[in-house]
């Protein structure tokens, strides 16, 4: 029984290490992303001055965030469209992080779980395309 417990007790603290690198890592990479693209931002419309006496909303686009036009924006490597998926990657995390939950509970075999991560998948996956 003590080895049953002992391996479940390194599956889980070997769980809890890859979610906490996936988060740090996932923060860290839409950092960067976002980094490099107000960086290029700035050095393509840094020098610009706005003008104040004519009000343009969404002058640079930033409303539509569908992935495709995202996808496309980025292979002309427009700033707004780095700094977006940066927002995308960072939305992305957390929803890795269910799925490796799904796995892991799938793993142990707990299958009640696995039901209520997967509706909390469900609800993020669907509160993100509606």
């Amino acid at each position: 029984m003590k080895n049953l417990s002992e391996s479940t007790e390194k599956l889980e603290k070997g769980t809890e290490l890859i979610i906490g690198n996936l988060l740090r890592i996932g923060v860290i990479v839409s950092g960067l992303v976002m980094l490099v693209g107000a960086t290029i931002f700035l050095i393509r419309h840094g020098n610009e001055f706005p003008k104040v006496h004519t009000f343009k909303f969404d002058a640079f686009n930033i409303t539509n965030t569908h992935p495709k036009v995202v996808i496309k924006e980025l292979l002309d490597v427009k700033s707004i469209a780095i700094m977006q998926l940066g927002v995308l990657i960072l939305i992305a995390t957390p929803v890795l992080r269910v799925i490796v939950s799904v796995v892991a509970f799938l793993y142990e075999r707990d299958y009640m779980y696995v039901v209520f991560t997967l509706i909390v998948l469900g609800v993020l996956v669907f509160s993100l395309f509606s």
